[in-house]
């Protein structure tokens, strides 16, 4: 007998197995377990009955056999339960296939998208009829019948397939969320990726669009929960919805093969051009130390580490103001946002890694820090490493004491600083235009097409983030700068606020 006839029969029948089920079991949720057996019994022997008169009598005949391998099972795990003898082999490895195709039924189901799954849930599960079900879920009756025949055609190609979820289904990929935004922050958005399910989502189809049932497979998670997170995702613009019910991310991620190869390309040019403006700065420090600020007596070395950041800030603000301008602001934020991922970390070891950085920190009232920890430095060269101590020696500054450990600028000498410099500033503007077009080269390859014309808003926001570590790095490579011997705070500098 054909599959598709035995299949139509037993759709016609469904509420009739599950009354047969109702009638031998005490329990909905048993009746339910029972009568999925017996379905799967009878689709798995569709192509014994060759009479189609004879149909009738013979799923009564295996709905009696399933119902006494059903009681069978259950009286085993009774015995078990008790320490009693378990069942012979053969009956035990028939139980168990038994449950494979029962699970296998629940796994397809799990998979299902949301029209089909409320249609075969309603009918087959909760006993509504077509027409009733049509009412519920607000579409006509020949949509119920049309999802019920797809279901039916989907279950049984799903059932028989060797599915093997994705590695995310028990590794779930690293995924960080970076927003960078003006104003108060949307504190869901902000706790979107506390959990790992909508990151991964990202990650997923990020090079390659999905449909749920492919991401419900990829990430072991029934398609259920996942309609949620999609939706939320769409919400916020971070996913879109694509022809065939598929999906595809919408924001940039940073990913490690993008960082190494950005930085292999970086390397061929920037590194000279790094050593050639800090050497022409080395030059300048007799006319900054005529600024006469306090730390202006520093060895050149230690002095030049201490203004690298204030130049590199410099320059990427003139590099910002140059490039921001064409770019169009949008985001859920007024004054637009930039948002990004990243599924990388750089190791501890790692020599362009930067652990910290800022152009503002404060230290007590009237006074902040601008510093770099810059990664090629040990540990104990690091700015953050003297934080008590740099704010103990700023008192004794205050206090008449003119030994700092790192420059004290006031808001002129900074101005004034910042003109001395002006031409180092200006070159690392240059600097930073050739590594975005660098970086905007690299992400070309390794971004998928879909996030093209977001690529570069989001690279000019976030280069600086990548590139401080790598800045100071080449420093070192290029002979402009030393690491010291002695232990002593590199890298930045305290400044009076107004």
């Amino acid at each position: 007998m054909e599959q598709e006839k035995v299949s139509a029969l037993v759709e016609e029948n469904m509420k009739t197995i599950f009354a047969y089920a109702l009638s031998r079991v005490s329990h909905k949720e048993d009746a339910e377990d029972l009568a999925g057996d017996i379905i799967l019994a009878i689709l798995s022997s569709a192509h014994k009955i060759r009479d189609d008169n004879a149909f009738f009598g013979y799923i009564w005949a295996i709905a009696a056999n399933t119902y006494k391998k059903y009681l069978y099972k259950k009286s085993r795990l009774h015995y078990e339960d008790l320490g009693e003898e378990a069942a012979d082999e053969k009956d035990f490895v028939n139980d168990i296939l038994q449950t494979e195709q029962f699970c296998a039924l629940r796994r397809e189901l799990a998979l299902l998208s949301r029209e089909y799954r409320e249609c075969t849930v309603a009918y087959y599960f909760e006993g509504l009829s077509c027409a009733e079900t049509a009412s519920r879920l607000h579409i006509s009756l020949e949509m119920v019948k049309y999802y019920l025949f797809k279901t039916r055609k989907i279950l049984k190609e799903g059932i028989s397939m060797e599915r093997e979820f994705g590695t995310k289904s028990y590794q779930p990929a690293k995924f960080d969320f970076f927003i960078i935004f003006e104003g108060t922050a949307n504190m869901e958005y902000q706790r979107l990726f506390a959990r790992k399910l909508p990151g991964n989502v990202l990650v997923s189809t990020y090079h390659t669009p999905m449909t749920i049932s492919q991401l419900a497979i990829e990430l072991g998670v029934a398609s259920v929960y996942l309609e949620d997170e999609i939706a939320l995702l769409e919400q916020y613009g971070l996913l879109t919805a694509l022809p065939g019910g598929r999906y595809q991310a919408r924001l940039v991620i940073f990913t490690e093969e993008y960082m190494e190869e950005f930085f292999r390309m970086a390397e061929k040019s920037a590194v000279p051009k790094v050593g050639n403006i800090l050497k022409d700065g080395m030059k300048k420090l007799p006319d900054l130390r005529k600024v006469q600020f306090i730390g202006a007596g520093l060895e050149d070395n230690l002095l030049l580490w201490d203004l690298l950041f204030e130049m590199i800030c410099k320059g990427w603000e003139l590099f910002q103001s140059r490039l921001e301008e064409g770019f169009r602001k949008s985001g859920i934020y007024q004054n637009g946002d930039i948002c990004y991922g990243r599924t990388y970390e750089l190791g501890k070891n790692h020599p362009y890694r930067t652990d910290s950085f800022a152009g503002y920190c404060g230290i007590c009232p009237g006074y902040a820090a601008s510093y770099a920890n810059y990664g090629i430095l040990p540990v104990q060269n690091r700015y953050t490493s003297y934080g008590e101590t740099i704010a103990d020696s700023l008192d004794n500054v205050l206090g008449g004491n003119t030994a700092a450990l790192v420059p004290v600028i006031s808001k002129e000498q900074r101005e004034a600083i910042a003109a001395v410099l002006g031409e180092e500033i200006v070159s690392f503007a240059s600097l930073f235009e050739s590594l975005y077009d660098c970086a905007l080269s690299v992400m070309r390859v390794h971004a998928p097409g879909s996030v093209e014309q977001i690529i570069g808003p989001v690279l000019a926001k976030v280069l600086l983030f990548h590139t401080v570590g790598m800045i100071g790095a080449f420093a070192v490579r290029s002979g402009a700068l030393t690491i010291p011997e002695a232990d002593c705070p590199l890298g930045g500098f305290l400044y009076q606020e107004a």
